[in-house]
């Protein structure tokens, strides 16, 4: 059976890096991608190898994470369809800064640093919104490092689930369901903590009356409980 080939520039505009491009500029960009087919828990790159591009999530799903000298991983990212990676990359080069692994069978474009770069040269609308999306990440960074040092497990995922939902143009409210896309184990992972203490927090999430837990739907019974790092 042969495999559908995905049309790289609509591919490209589901990804809010490059939504807002016009035709002739996407165009650009998509002549410069390629697509990379992973299996499922394949590595896309290890921490210190060449960082000679970026990608974004066309289906599947992935994961950006660092290792502890014992072997730990702690995720930093969970990636979905549409949302991009390691995209520093562009304007540092050198080496990736962490570890990226498919969670399923996936499809990344993969956009070359150097072809990038050209372009950007060329078309300062995509080096505008390049330069919005690195102070996204900075900001997505630095809100990690401040919920793992200083807040609670439970605090860590009304935030979490906060974001998730306003990414998703879903207004954080009662009534509001959360999907879970990816395993308790990589969000407990993503949280910083273990599986117990991920379900152990639910829980108590749940005979707070905060939450209702129904498999991996999480729907929101009192919205005054899910603030996030925006709210501040």
């Amino acid at each position: 059976m042969v495999t559908p080939t995905i049309d790289l520039a609509v591919a490209l505009r589901a990804a809010p890096l490059f939504s807002g491009l016009p035709p002739e500029d996407l165009a650009q960009v998509a002549a410069v991608a390629s697509l990379r087919r992973f299996s499922r828990n394949e590595t896309i790159f290890r921490e210190g190898d060449r960082a000679d591009g970026f990608y974004v999530v066309a289906s599947g799903k992935a994961k950006v994470f660092k290792l502890s000298a014992e072997g730990k991983e702690q995720v930093l990212h969970l990636l979905e369809p549409g949302q991009s990676f390691a995209e520093g990359v562009i304007f540092e080069g050198g080496a990736y800064p962490a570890h990226a692994s498919t969670v399923t069978d996936a499809e990344l474009i993969f956009l070359p640093r150097l072809g990038v770069v050209s372009l950007l040269e060329k078309c300062p609308r995509l080096a505008i919104r390049m330069l919005a999306a690195l102070s996204r990440w900075l900001r997505r960074m630095t809100d990690l490092v401040d919920d793992l040092a200083l807040k609670d497990v439970g605090t860590r995922f009304t935030w979490f689930v906060s974001e998730e939902l306003r990414a998703r143009g879903i207004p954080v409210a009662d009534g509001a369901v959360y999907e879970l896309a990816f395993s308790k184990t990589l969000l407990a992972s993503r949280l910083g903590t273990v599986p117990e203490t991920f379900s152990r927090t639910l829980k108590k999430l749940q005979d707070d009356g905060a939450i209702r837990v129904q498999g991996k739907r999480i729907k929101i019974l009192d919205a005054a409980a899910f603030t996030s790092p925006l709210d501040r």
